[in-house]
């Protein structure tokens, strides 16, 4: 399959994914080639209107943080939580307005930063005590049930990536609370954030993919290798990166190629360095390391030429 094919097949499946119809596309098509220096000339406002938003924001935290022992509990809850959820609000409002709409993402995230942060302060200006992980148990809840149900009414991506976010924070202290092993858990979010980023992947929300990808991989990898270390069973983790990498043709994912390939020369070099280093045959170890990365390399990139690009 060419690369010619690859590109239309990735065009019918955006198209698919997002409802874009033949003469959307061909409006689309017909502006870019009349209007070629519109996106070029926007830049420039978004550019400031990022920057500016950056700096006020940074402003906020600034004073917050100057004056943050002369405030009471109620004051701190009030500028830490009711902020988040003004942001949360205004954002809601903002997208009933498409003159308003690009302001949605940044209030969005500066509601997913405060208001956790708010709940926290909340906590502990009023609790009496008790296990950090309730407090933080009860935060993940509140947010994953908020960024949630907000975004299956609004289909925002932001949504869903503070989503996910708020319901692995969620898992990972419930699982922790019932004395699940660290490296158990770290095998089951890892797998389900691979699963939620194919998900992802195959809707409109793919931007995030990538992201997740990442995250599920290593944590997945990781547990692995914590798991299987210093035993018998520790090819299994070479395994493991071999599945990810041919994970990586399926779903046609650079992101998960990358992880891959790079777990798996770090495992070679770590394994030659823990049986090889002190024998004779350590400099032609180094050798079969050098040809293995050059190998492995020369694999990824005739993998991604066939089956990802």
């Amino acid at each position: 399959m060419s690369l010619k094919d690859d590109a239309l097949q990735d065009i019918v499946a955006l198209a698919q994914n997002n409802q874009i119809t033949l003469a959307e596309i061909a409006q689309a098509l017909e502006m870019s080639s009349e209007q070629p220096n519109a996106a070029s000339a926007s830049v420039l406002p978004k550019l400031f209107g990022y920057v500016g938003g950056i700096f006020v924001f940074a402003g906020i935290g600034v004073f917050i943080s100057m004056y943050w022992d002369d405030f009471g509990s109620a004051s701190r809850v009030i500028i830490t939580l009711g902020s988040g959820l003004m942001a949360f609000v205004m954002g809601l409002v903002c997208l009933s307005d498409q003159k308003y709409e690009r302001a949605v993402t940044p209030l969005f995230l500066m509601a997913a930063l405060l208001q956790p942060t708010g709940i926290m302060v909340m906590l502990q200006e009023y609790s009496s005590g008790g296990d950090v992980r309730h407090g933080l148990l009860f935060m993940a809840a509140y947010m994953l049930v908020q960024q949630g149900a907000t975004f299956w009414a609004k289909q925002r991506t932001v949504l869903a990536f503070s989503a996910v976010l708020f319901g692995c924070i969620f898992f990972a202290n419930q699982f922790d609370l019932w004395d699940v092993d660290e490296k158990l858990i770290g095998i089951v979010i890892g797998s389900s954030l691979l699963c939620i980023a194919y998900a992802m992947q195959q809707s409109r929300h793919m931007a995030i993919a990538p992201f997740w990808y990442f995250v599920g991989a290593v944590l997945l990898l990781w547990s692995i290798f914590e798991s299987v270390e210093n035993s018998l069973l520790e090819p299994v983790y070479l395994g493991a990166t071999a599945f990810v990498i041919f994970l990586s043709t399926y779903v046609r994912s650079r992101t998960l190629l990358l992880v891959g390939t790079l777990a798996m020369l770090i495992y070679i070099g770590y394994y030659t360095a823990e049986h090889f280093a002190n024998t004779v045959g350590w400099p032609i170890a180094l050798v079969i390391i050098g040809i293995a990365l050059i190998g492995l390399s020369a694999l990824a990139v005739r993998l991604n030429n066939r089956y990802i690009k």
